[in-house]
């Protein structure tokens, strides 16, 4: 007796080639964080290749005013991207510039988005974590804060950059909360702009820092790279 072909199942393996490509890069992301054997707190890791938790990676504020840096400081207050956040991290560590992130947040630390941006080594070394923006300040007493913001008038080109200075972003999209306090307070010595084209939108928070960082560490001679 014939019988009726069975249909076939279909395939729920996410790195087929037909999956959804979402689906595909998320399982493709878990499996070599599995294989990696990292735990959900442990995206960095130690010399010897071990993994660490985020917090026990991260520099104290005080280690932070004391360091020796070759670039200004840069500072992202309340972020709310996660994969900002871990861009800006890898652009800290490979220009040698210490990250300030002021509370709150708008992820958690161990966001599965900031594991993507590639964090596997000391990266979390340069990130300092403030649970406000008077933190920041009184750690830091005696830095430059120069905030980037697009209602400035003066380009940031026109600012002679200093290694103790602190570049000052607010989160995605929009200015700094708290205007008034932050971004005319007497704690931010100068407000400038990144030129656009009129009528566009802003560019990536960390297209922006990225520019900001390099620019400052041209004029201070790229110490410290090669």
């Amino acid at each position: 007796m014939s019988t009726s072909p069975t249909p076939s199942q279909p395939n729920t393996d996410a790195t087929a080639p037909h999956a959804d490509p979402v689906s595909r890069v998320e399982s493709m992301f878990e499996y070599g964080y599995r294989k990696s054997g990292y735990g959900p707190d442990e995206l960095v890791t130690d010399a010897h290749g071990n993994p660490i938790s985020v917090i026990d990676a991260m520099l104290q504020a005080e280690e932070a005013s004391k360091a020796q840096t070759v670039t200004p400081h840069l500072c992202y207050y309340s972020p709310r991207i996660p994969g900002n956040t871990g861009s800006a991290i890898r652009l800290c560590a490979v220009t040698g510039t210490i990250l300030h992130l002021v509370e709150p947040l708008g992820f958690n630390l161990q966001d599965t988005k900031l594991r993507r941006a590639g964090l596997d080594y000391h990266d979390m070394a340069h990130v300092v974590l403030h649970p406000n923006f008077e933190s920041l300040v009184e750690s830091m007493p005696d830095s430059r804060i120069i905030a980037f913001t697009a209602h400035a008038t003066k380009l940031y080109t026109e600012v002679e950059y200093r290694p103790n200075d602190i570049l000052l972003f607010g989160p995605e999209p929009g200015d700094i909360p708290d205007p008034t306090d932050i971004m005319f307070g007497p704690h931010v010595a100068e407000q400038v702009r990144l030129p656009m084209r009129p009528s566009l939108r802003s560019l990536n928070l960390t297209n922006c820092a990225s520019i900001a960082i390099y620019e400052a560490w041209r004029q201070l001679g790229f110490q410290g790279g090669k």
